[in-house]
């Protein structure tokens, strides 16, 4: 799994930064201890209202969030962008209307995209002429030729660049659009209360990695090429802060374009929302008889009339999704919870298989996805060479041992007997937090959560949902 340019796997040794990582979560730019007064939420949750319906805005800020609406289809108009909803002169009408309160599976999604009309299947959606597309060609470069930036950096520089040139800014009516700096939820950004309903998950993991990676890379560039520049790069607007923010617009809105083999933020295309069961790509496409391209998405099922029209991010985990964009999905076929299995040090062929692995390029603590329908063969692949012994291999070699047979019904009896504890031992992390499923189960203003940490009860429903469904699956094999 790559996050902000960086591998990150759970077995590898970076990612476990010390023992006592797992107990502490991020709160604006301090780690806190999860044992540090948990229940100060339940309290307060009683007296202040978050928000369990659609936030409520005045008549000032829905004034200006339609200008701003305004201002932006204006500077799509003004620089090519089709976006009438009636049909010109060999053009048909364009099919689509923004919508700024969306909603996907009875949960607000925020600003998409509704068919203006009845859409076919393969109709063009979209169509962004290159001129609007923002990539790295034609951004900052690096006045020191040592210092390497990769997309991230280049593009975090530029917007933080463009946002402080305000009306001078070319790119401001597609900036102002962009989410508020408070709407941004990634899980590296929750506060403390949120991120404690994730307790068990290793979403946490995950997102205690991102940050630290995000903070270093930050440190490096400001050593590197802020603080050499002042002038250049004021320190009142190249911060920490700005630069987090930066990110969090990269992660949640940046588009791989893979034809051209670029990170690309797309205006108005990023305002398609995700759907996992779309197969619809937003991509680059050459513009025939020209040298140029433009991005275009074409739909890939029927839409009727104010259908919200989504896109894929493509086969993403929920983890990778709530860590990168801020959401999960229930209906989720790619979501799987990640097993770790390893060797056992009282193995009396430990040293035997832990070099025997090593050989392999494989080290002793290995990390697998069990899927809601599925898990890996290589799973149990692994635990067969994890439990397997003298007996079993009678006079071969590790070498000589068909790990993938399953002709030995005691050792596959073992096998998941083995999957089933592990299974139920991670199960045990998800510790109950008082009151959770009455919380999820109520729609009313009896008990009120954040959005956060709705999601977060639903991202672990989830997970063990995932668990649970293994368990008893291996429970029926091993009657």
């Amino acid at each position: 799994m790559n996050f902000f340019g960086f591998h990150y796997t759970q077995g590898e040794n970076c990612f476990f930064l010390n023992s006592n990582l797992n107990k502490k979560i991020f709160h604006k730019n301090r780690l806190y201890s999860t044992e540090k007064k948990i229940f100060f939420y339940l309290k307060n949750s009683r007296t202040k209202n978050t928000s369990l319906g659609p936030k409520l805005i005045s008549n000032t800020e829905k004034t200006q969030e339609n200008t701003t609406s305004e201002n932006f289809r204006s500077w799509l108009l003004s620089n090519n962008v089709f976006i009438y909803n009636k049909s010109t002169w060999g053009r048909p009408p364009h099919p689509c209307l923004v919508s700024n309160e969306t909603t996907d599976e009875g949960e607000p999604s925020g600003r998409g995209l509704l068919a203006y009309k009845s859409i076919q299947q393969n109709e063009k959606i979209i169509e962004i002429p290159e001129n609007l597309v923002i990539k790295n060609d034609f951004l900052w470069k690096s006045i020191n030729e040592d210092v390497e930036l990769n997309e991230y950096d280049s593009l975090a520089i530029f917007l933080i660049q463009q946002r402080a040139a305000g009306e001078k800014s070319p790119w401001k009516a597609y900036l102002d659009v962009l989410p508020k700096e408070d709407d941004y939820g990634l899980v590296f950004r929750w506060k403390v209360s949120d991120v404690f309903f994730l307790k068990g998950s290793k979403i946490i993991k995950a997102a205690i990695f991102l940050k630290e990676k995000l903070f270093n890379q930050y440190y490096r560039i400001e050593n590197q090429v802020f603080k050499k520049n002042p002038l250049m790069f004021p320190p009142s607007v190249f911060n920490i802060q700005s630069w987090e923010w930066a990110l969090s617009v990269l992660f949640s809105r940046a588009i791989f374009l893979q034809t051209i083999q670029k990170l690309t933020l797309v205006p108005y295309a990023d305002f398609l929302n995700h759907n996992p069961f779309s197969t619809s790509y937003i991509d680059a496409k050459e513009i025939p008889f020209s040298d140029t391209y433009e991005v275009a998405m074409y739909s890939d099922k029927p839409y009727g009339k104010f259908d919200q029209v989504f896109t894929t991010y493509g086969p993403k985990t929920n983890l990778e999704l709530l860590v990168l964009y801020g959401f999960v999905s229930e209906r989720n076929p790619f979501d799987s919870v990640e097993v770790r299995v390893s060797i056992s040090s009282q193995d009396p062929l430990y040293g035997i298989k832990k070099n025997f692995i090593s050989d392999c390029g494989k080290i002793d603590q290995m990390t697998f996805p069990v899927f809601y329908y599925q898990y890996p063969k290589e799973l149990y692949e692994f635990l067969r060479f994890c439990i397997v012994n003298s007996e079993d291999l009678k006079e071969n070699n590790l070498t000589d041992f068909n790990f993938e047979k399953e002709d030995n019904l005691l050792l596959e009896r073992t096998v998941r007997k083995l999957m089933m504890t592990t299974c139920e031992k991670n199960l045990k992390e998800y510790t109950k937090i008082t009151e959770e499923e009455k919380i999820f189960s109520l729609l009313d203003t009896k008990i009120s959560i954040s959005k956060n940490q709705k999601i977060a009860i639903r991202q672990r429903k989830c997970e063990r949902k995932i668990l649970q469904r293994l368990v008893l699956n291996l429970q029926k094999s091993v009657i």
